[in-house]
């Protein structure tokens, strides 16, 4: 215990230096977000008073700042999401968490992994900084993607029967705003909660169409935007919605059997890739066991660990592309 707090004592520079310079960039992220969200809505009142000149000008602004931000500048500020993006999508999750606090602990995760294998462990200050972007970033942003499609696919699962209800208490005489009330009580989640905020958005005094889309924004599906769009158009040149929604219905229940048949057809391709992609740790794990310090250059010396980070590497490259080889778009 002694030998470890001396340790961290003596590389405590090091480890307020990073702290640091994640606190920065929080802060630039959150002051990021911010002025991305004014620019937004001084962009809204210049189109809302018709001001052409002023948008062309802003227009070029932009365009001169994109061409100025380079190199690192570039990926440092384009590729990152504001906490609007990340708040849609810890929701679109099921997550109640809000965006500040998931980049917080995402932060938070990376120092302290990183000051674990660095300091305690006492590896290189790129092994200990490739391990908390992984196990603090990579990792739990991949389990969010989970998350994510688990909901998703639970959504259109049911998204047809509360579509059904729709086209019944339509057909019975409600009008679309009481039949997204029912759908509301009788829809199991995640779609009774989503046309809760529908419901609930509508009650506020948001048109119907304006709640519809932004609910679709959240949601980024598919079949919900052909929901929306096809009452908004419903609404602005009439016709028949009950039979509208009627066949919608039947077009995403074959889209979702369809999905099916092709998981079903492409799970021997999934399998070989996931038999591949885990053949080697199995042969590192034998090996292990046979011979314990035959693996040990790939571990103590340098050039193991690059060499190992190259075969990692590969081995990524290669289970991304046996993944995209087994996807489909319907």
């Amino acid at each position: 215990m002694d030998a470890i707090i001396a340790i961290i004592m003596e590389n405590l520079t090091t480890l307020v230096t990073v702290i640091v310079v994640f606190t920065i960039i929080a802060i630039l992220l959150s002051v990021r977000s911010k002025r991305v969200e004014m620019q937004r809505h001084i962009q809204r009142i210049k189109l809302r008073r018709g001001n052409v000149h002023a948008q062309v000008a802003s227009d070029i602004s932009l365009r001169r700042k994109r061409v100025e931000l380079k190199g690192i500048a570039y990926w440092l500020t384009k590729p990152l999401p504001d906490f609007k993006t990340i708040e849609n999508r810890l929701e679109r999750a099921g997550k109640r968490v809000t965006a500040k606090q998931y980049v917080l602990r995402r932060a938070v995760w990376a120092v302290g992994i990183f000051s674990v294998v660095h300091f305690i462990l006492g590896k290189s200050l790129m092994i200990s900084a490739g391990a908390g972007f992984v196990f603090g970033v990579w990792l739990p942003l991949k389990l969010l993607k989970r998350s994510i499609d688990k909901q998703s696919k639970a959504f259109l699962k049911v998204f047809p029967d509360a579509i059904d209800l729709i086209v019944r208490g339509l057909r019975s005489g409600l009008p679309v705003s009481e039949s997204f009330v029912v759908v509301s009580q009788e829809i199991p989640d995640p779609v009774g909660s989503t046309f809760v905020s529908v419901t609930n958005t509508m009650k506020l005094g948001v048109p119907m169409e304006r709640a519809l889309q932004e609910t679709a924004k959240k949601l980024n599906l598919t079949e919900f935007n052909f929901f929306t769009t096809s009452i908004v158009i419903q609404r602005e040149t009439g016709g028949n919605l009950a039979e509208i929604l009627n066949n919608l219905s039947e077009v995403l229940r074959g889209r979702f059997l369809m999905r099916m048949k092709i998981k079903a057809m492409s799970s021997e391709a999934r399998a070989s890739a996931m038999i591949i992609g885990a053949l080697p740790f199995v042969v590192v794990a034998l090996i292990s066991l046979i011979s314990p310090g035959y693996m040990n250059l790939l571990i103590v010396d340098p050039r193991g660990n690059f060499w190992a980070g190259v075969a990692a590497g590969m081995m990524v490259t290669g289970g991304w592309i046996m993944k995209k080889m087994t996807q489909f778009e319907i």
